[in-house]
């Protein structure tokens, strides 16, 4: 099968069932997998393509499914992760990137670093803390969620301290090490690294805001060689240690805390092959040397999509026995890899590593992507024709993994450039009118005309508001009856009319509940609005949605973002009509509700075949960059 049948055939969760009780079979490798050729995936989602894990989780949550079905939609989800890898022909498929929340409170699973207040005395924790420290419980709140670097997945955050009693509690990585082992899959277990461990944490409730953190790295150190014991017993060869912190500018103790911990794990590393993982960025130059120059590491992952200097770095010097992980597939985007560029910065890297070292990879987990396209049966042909999910991300990576031992896809490769023609000189993709628009904007079309001084003595004067006004953030609570009537409505099972009176039904009830709080500054609750982002892409040209794009928040939380694949312009108003209904129904002024442009880049995929600062936007009476939108 070549590889541009699987990109269009290939949908390995097409049997999954919402809750399969039947044991995957033994899986065999197809017989193209065993050439010599090396190929790796940082991770992979692990929602499922339509949302399978959030559904079995909240029907888990809720007390309408048991903890057994739970487990069985998990197991069904990771075996068609792994049988799709396998299929393709992926050498180093990760292991342990399934979580049942998040990644990082498996990490502190795995230590045992519970809090006290969750009341854990020991044992393998179960699903009663791990869910208790995730979301909380009746008695104590959920521990700390924040942003996993400059993605838009969030992350639990470790709360430690020099009282907490590390202890290896979770064997999580070793039994799905184990768990594919038994489907005849040999996987990479992943791991968080040390390091980035601990500069993910904060200190616990209760400690000095000046304790060390980087001063646990000697209590943690056992435990991740008890686990790396194990996994070699289990039989792993290959074990992937995570360590995006070092792509962070680290202070000369955090570096040599990271050098400190890998080489009090060096005698532990004998016997397997180790891999460190970075991504998000270049890794900075001192970095570099001190992580290419750890003992007893087989190799190193790098960015090479966000990591622009990288490349400099590895021609200035790399390790001649140690495998390089080129990450050249994007995974922080959904548009098709340029195949060709691809092989062609692969060939260099060959030059500067050696031919058999350099191991073809993703640029970091695909999580923060999409799960498959072959479920967007609604998306334009044309626009999907420059796609590529998680799927068919991995179909890349080996396919660019064939081209580099003289295995090359010509079909593949050959619709590849196609796609890519197409997409540049698509009308779709630049539009002339907002073009000239850019090129006409000055510097002060920047800045106001007028002081602020001179803005708030008229606005003041307009409205005649108290000292401290009260107002409110915007939106009201989406209830069940308002998200009924939006779908009927986009379903075509009520009118136009109909669907206007009962927002504006909603918008009446809304101020009328503000002006009886006695605010002074109203909003209209924003009942038409499905999502804040979404909703305005769906009124500007050069946005795609999808039906079942989703990505990961976090837990079972997830967002579709939309795809901004050309040049924006605001073809009409797209409030004025609601903002207008709200003010006649009260005499106190009414806000005017805009998602901003800063938010609408960071929550859509956004195009890469231009700067992101690059304005490309228009709107129907001036031109504007995205910072004026």
């Amino acid at each position: 099968m070549t590889q541009l049948s699987l990109l269009h055939s290939l949908s390995p969760f097409s049997s999954l069932s919402r809750f399969s009780i039947t044991p995957p079979p033994r899986f065999s490798l197809p017989s193209f997998s065993i050439r010599a050729m090396t190929s790796h995936i940082v991770g992979y989602p692990r929602i499922g393509p339509k949302r399978e894990l959030k559904f079995a989780l909240e029907s888990f949550w809720e007390g309408k499914s048991s903890a057994e079905e739970l487990k069985q939609v998990a197991a069904d989800l990771r075996f068609s992760i792994w049988k799709q890898m396998a299929e393709v022909g992926i050498k180093y498929i990760p292991s342990n990137t399934f979580s049942y929340y998040d990644h990082v409170l498996d990490t502190t699973a795995m230590l045992g670093a519970v809090p006290p207040r969750y009341g854990w005395n020991g044992g393998e924790i179960g699903f009663d803390v791990y869910f208790s420290m995730a979301r909380g419980n009746a008695s104590v709140p959920a521990m700390e969620m924040t942003k996993w670097f400059d993605t838009n997945y969030h992350y639990i955050v470790p709360e430690l301290g020099p009282n907490v009693k590390f202890s290896y509690a979770s064997h999580k990585a070793v039994e799905e090490y184990k768990e594919a082992k038994a489907l005849g899959l040999d996987t990479v277990p992943v791991l968080i690294g040390p390091l980035s461990y601990l500069l993910l944490s904060k200190p616990a409730k209760g400690v000095d805001k000046s304790f060390s953190l980087l001063s646990l790295v000697e209590k943690i150190v056992p435990i991740y060689k008890e686990v790396v014991a194990e996994l070699k017993a289990a039989g792993a060869t290959w074990i992937q240690f995570d360590e995006p912190s070092l792509v962070l500018d680290l202070e000369a103790l955090q570096l040599q805390t990271f050098t400190n911990a890998y080489s009090e794990l060096e005698s532990s590393f004998s016997g397997v092959n180790i891999l460190i993982e970075t991504y998000f960025a270049d890794v900075p130059i001192q970095t570099y040397k001190a992580l290419t120059s750890l003992k007893n590491v087989a190799g190193f992952g790098f960015d090479l999509v966000r990591g622009t200097r990288t490349l400099n770095f590895l021609k200035s010097g790399f390790p001649s026995d140690k495998y390089l992980f080129a990450g050249v597939v994007d995974g922080r985007n959904i548009w098709a890899n340029d195949l060709a560029a691809s092989l062609c910065i692969l060939q260099v890297l060959e030059g500067i590593v050696g031919k058999d070292k350099v191991v073809v990879s993703t640029s970091c987990s695909l999580l923060h992507t999409a799960v498959d396209l072959v479920n967007e049966t609604k998306l334009d042909k044309e626009i999907k024709s420059w796609l590529a999910f998680a799927a068919q991300k991995v179909v890349e990576v080996n396919a660019l993994a064939r081209a580099l031992v003289g295995q090359k896809d010509q079909a593949f490769f050959a619709s590849n450039a196609t796609s890519h023609a197409s997409r540049r000189s698509s009308p779709r993709v630049r539009n002339e009118n907002v073009q000239r628009a850019v090129v006409a904007l000055k510097d002060s079309d920047h800045r106001r005309a007028t002081s602020i001084s001179a803005r708030l003595a008229a606005q003041q004067k307009k409205l005649n508001l108290p000292i401290l006004p009260t107002t409110t953030i915007g939106s009201f609570p989406q209830t069940i009856g308002l998200r009924k009537v939006r779908r009927e409505y986009k379903a075509k099972k009520i009118t136009e009319y109909d669907y206007v009176n009962a927002m504006k039904e909603e918008i009446s009830k809304v101020v009328k509940l503000q002006e009886e709080l006695g605010i002074d500054v109203l909003v209209h609750g924003e009942p038409e609005r499905n999502d804040m982002v979404e909703y305005f892409g769906e009124q500007l040209s050069g946005f795609a949605f999808t039906v079942n794009g989703w990505v990961q928040s976090y837990g079972s939380r997830c967002v579709k973002p939309p795809i901004i694949y050309g040049d924006v312009s605001r073809p009409r108003a797209m409030t004025v009509f609601w903002s207008s209904t709200a003010q006649s129904m009260t005499r106190r002024p009414m806000k005017g509700m805009l998602t901003g442009p800063v938010t609408i880049l960071n929550w859509s995929f956004v195009r890469n075949d231009q700067n992101r600062f690059t304005p490309t936007c228009a709107t129907q009476t001036s031109t504007t960059s995205l910072t004026r939108l």
